[in-house]
């Protein structure tokens, strides 16, 4: 690997971390180009060798698909993973299944580099506290750029480095190891897709019941060989059969909606079409970018307000007032949420108006949102609709094509920033009653029952594909060879990868597992399987 591969590699694994703004914050980024399907596709470009790459990524992809980081937790880190493991296993000619065991303890390594950035950071919110009482304000909403220093020092650095450095030492670190060992390694590493998957069916399963439709998209693809988009269509029929039964039950009991787009009217505003989009955009870029533990997303509402004190207040001590009362902590999904900090903003406007507004009514407002809006995000965006579409794209992507990757970045931020565009302004000019009218409508279960069905059918689909495992026992009798292997492709193809799916959701949703714990379980299973020579 040459240093200006490393360099390029570092620079864009830098600005796919969850807390760069770079990449329209974690829409292109982290949700984007963080993924490791996409990383592969990026890495193999810039390596020379696209299709091993889009095959390392998705081998990867498959293990953290149903990666979802609630409240700021973080179970894995998934760029380290990436832009760390895929050029590392590329470089040393390392096969899909070594990759991705080669990611987990990457993954672990970037979770400290998280811990670690939003632990220092918080020194910068006590210096945006200082710079907001002393009057200086341009300093103060630019602090999330200056809070940028800690996550470039811990990503671009420990990236370059390591594949720069590291690079020429892992063929023959892979030399070295018996071969028994590489054989659990790869074991591993084939099985492992499968506690991504049961991670993911932990978030999207509800009811035991649902279980059926991750049954089918897995036996359409192990058994009737059927291709992801059928797959897909089969889902997506079985959702439109639900939704239109739930539409029908829901209509005979309910006699009244209020109408969501009520009051999208606003006259004699203080802003213009133009001031709202940038207060948007300053939103959608800096949501995340001085993460820290004790006041998380506050310091960019501060730095979105910030972009149109001036249209709002005259006085310093208007806009000093104005940025210090959303200096407390204050957390949401950026993406589905993105409406509260819309709702913020039409009620700044209102009361610099004039409105009888307080303090206390903006702030109780703000935490009163967040938590819900946080709640549907979260369930919806990371844990249903990225997984869908990158379950689709992994489909697509199976021989190392470029159509799934492509699929996902068109098909993901073509339908994400319009919406998130619509839902800042609506937000902004219809207030909390908009979002209690998302609330009551029952929107928000009808989408979340739909993407469960669909996403539960084609994660089965794509299970059937990415989980591995070749099974080693024999029954010999003279010249006759009975193998175990064989015997279960006869009653279910692939039997034992949908019950090492089952274990991985079992382990996480009924037993609480955590994705260490249930990985670590997994590893045993491979190295107790290898050494029996149940695994070959």
């Amino acid at each position: 690997m040459s240093i200006w591969q490393a360099l390029l590699i570092a620079l864009i694994g830098y600005m796919s971390s969850i807390y760069s703004p770079w990449l329209y914050g974690g829409l292109a980024g982290w949700y984007t180009t963080g993924r490791p399907f996409v990383a592969g596709m990026i890495i193999g470009l810039i390596l020379g060798d696209i299709k091993t790459g889009i095959m390392m990524g998705a081998a990867v992809q498959a293990l953290y698909i149903g990666l979802v980081t609630p409240g700021g937790a973080m179970p894995a880190d998934v760029n380290f993973a990436a832009y760390i493991g895929i050029p590392l296993a590329m470089i040393a000619g390392l096969p899909s299944s070594e990759a991705v065991a080669l990611s987990v303890p990457l993954s672990f390594f970037g979770v400290a580099m998280v811990y670690l950035v939003v632990t220092v950071n918080s020194l910068f919110v006590h210096w945006q506290d200082r710079l907001i009482e002393e009057g200086k304000l341009r300093a103060a909403i630019n602090v999330p750029i200056y809070g940028q220093i800690t996550n470039f020092i811990v990503r671009f650095f420990p990236i370059f480095l390591i594949n720069y450095f590291g690079a020429p030492y892992i063929s023959q670190l892979s030399n070295l190891i018996p071969p028994i060992v590489q054989t659990m390694l790869v074991t591993f590493g084939s099985i492992l897709p499968a506690v991504g998957f049961g991670l993911l069916l932990s978030f999207i399963i509800k009811e035991d019941f649902e279980l059926l439709y991750f049954l089918v998209g897995f036996a359409l693809v192990a058994v009737w060989k059927t291709s992801i988009v059928p797959v897909l269509l089969i889902g997506v029929f079985l959702a439109y059969l639900d939704i239109r039964y739930k539409r029908a039950e829901r209509s005979a009991t309910m006699v009244t909606e209020q109408p969501i787009t009520e009051g999208l009217t606003k006259e004699g505003s203080l802003l213009s079409g133009r001031d709202v989009r940038k207060a948007y955009f300053s939103w959608m870029f800096w949501n995340l970018s001085v993460q820290n533990m004790e006041r998380m997303q506050a310091p960019a509402i501060v730095r979105m307000l910030g972009t149109v004190m001036d249209k709002l207040y005259n006085t310093v001590e208007e806009k000093k007032a104005l940025l210090a009362r959303h200096t407390p902590f204050f957390n949401t999904e950026p993406n589905i949420g993105c409406i509260v900090p819309g709702v913020v903003l039409g009620m700044e406007e209102e009361k610099a108006r004039g409105a009888d507004i307080d303090d206390e009514i903006i702030i109780n407002t703000r935490t009163a949102l967040m938590g819900p809006l946080a709640g549907i995000g979260d369930s919806l965006l990371p844990g249903t609709y990225i997984p869908i579409l990158l379950s689709i794209g992994l489909g697509l992507s199976k021989d190392g094509s470029i159509a799934g990757p492509l699929f996902y970045i068109v098909v993901f931020l073509g339908t994400m920033i319009p919406l998130t565009m619509w839902l800042f302004n609506m937000g902004y000019r219809s207030g909390i009653n908009a979002v209690e009218a998302i609330l009551a409508s029952g929107l928000k279960d009808l989408i979340s029952d739909a993407a469960a069905i669909v996403g539960g059918t084609v994660v089965g689909g794509i299970s059937a594909t990415y989980v591995a495992a070749n099974l080693g026992w024999e029954f010999k009798s003279g010249e006759m060879v009975i193998s175990l292997q064989n015997i279960l492709d006869s009653i279910f193809p692939s039997l034992v990868p949908l019950l090492l799916t089952l274990l991985a959701y079992y382990l996480i949703a009924k037993k609480k597992s955590t994705i260490g714990r249930t990985f670590f379980v997994f590893f045993v299973i491979a190295v107790v399987g290898v050494l029996v020579r149940f695994f070959v």
